[in-house]
């Protein structure tokens, strides 16, 4: 690998550790905000006069904890914060007091019990919501894979070129901190990118020499054609559909569409990246692959002009992963 290739290596070296942290941030940022919470009632609570008063803000980080973490999440949070409180009433027995003197423990006793409660109801209606996620989940893996067998049905090539892209293109995702539904729709518009060329005559998709004017044309057609074949699956795949429709465009305005680049999605952009080193590498019946390494310097040279820079120092990262791994 050559000099700009290194230096490329470096750079998203550093900024690598910040996407990774960011990542975890995003992945755990309920779990974050109701430490947060917790804490700053706590602090509250401390320094407050009247004490019962704040009790009941710590139903706030219960019910996020119960809501968008589940009931077991939401219950141990309740129990840490009655632990909590409990902790403050031993160090302190006066702290708890009102000017017609010191609480009564049932009233504590009766406040964290609430709390439980709470947090069990709560957490049912996490556990509902999530059984209807995952009702949804199967509908969706199946509406994958009714669409996987028409992309088999047109060419083997072609199902297997969808899976190797789809792969990069989510590995190349996660290098770049994106989050895990941003991945999870890029992963998918790699499997199902090339499902417009089912409208498409085979000959066109299968001639060795250089395709005319026309053929050109008929074959450029298949990004409309796959938005069209997917859009009817409605919300399951609703994000989906852009980044089908626009992972021929260009960084620098050309491309199918000659779109902008701010008109560019993300996805679009590594889908773009894996789909022209897959191609590259891959031998068909009228030429040989090149190699990885090959590939990998022509995805370079075309940084910044075909390719998105940030999107190409991902994907060479992942490449040399990969290389250290072989």
């Amino acid at each position: 690998m050559n000099g700009n290739a290194t230096i490329i290596i470096q750079a998203s070296k550093k900024g690598g550790n910040l996407e990774k942290l960011k990542k975890i941030i995003s992945n755990n940022f309920e779990i974050i905000i109701v430490f947060i919470l917790i804490a700053a009632v706590a602090f509250v609570i401390y320094i407050a006069v009247d004490k019962i008063a704040f009790l009941n803000f710590f139903y706030l980080p219960t019910l996020i904890a119960a809501y968008f973490l589940g009931k077991k999440r939401g219950i141990l949070v309740s129990v840490l914060v009655v632990l909590l409180v409990s902790f403050y009433a031993i160090l302190d027995p006066a702290l708890f007091t009102q000017e017609a003197g010191v609480i009564p423990i049932w009233n504590l006793m009766l406040w964290g019990s609430f709390l439980i409660i709470t947090a069990y109801v709560v957490g049912n209606l996490y556990e509902a919501k999530t059984g209807a996620l995952g009702d949804l989940k199967q509908a969706y893996e199946g509406v994958l894979q009714i669409l996987l067998k028409f992309i088999d049905s047109l060419d083997k090539y072609t199902e297997e070129h969808s899976v190797r892209v789809s792969g990069l293109a989510a590995k190349i995702a996660d290098e770049m901190g994106l989050q895990e539904s941003e991945i999870e729709d890029i992963r998918v518009a790699g499997l199902l990118h090339d499902i417009g060329k089912l409208e498409i005559s085979i000959d066109v998709l299968k001639k060795a020499s250089s395709l005319n004017e026309k053929e050109l044309e008929e074959l450029k057609k298949h990004t409309t054609r796959a938005s069209n074949i997917i859009k009817p699956v409605g919300g399951l795949l609703k994000e989906v559909v852009p980044l089908v429709m626009t992972h021929h465009e260009f960084f620098d305005g050309g491309g199918y569409n000659k779109l902008k680049y701010e008109e560019i999605p993300i996805g679009s952009r590594i889908l773009a990246v894996a789909d022209a080193y897959d191609s590259m590498i891959s031998d068909r019946s009228y030429r040989k692959g090149r190699t990885p390494w090959e590939a990998t310097i022509e995805i370079e040279k075309h940084s910044g002009t075909q390719f998105d820079p940030k999107v190409v120092e991902a994907f060479i990262s992942v490449m040399k992963d990969v290389a250290q791994k072989d």
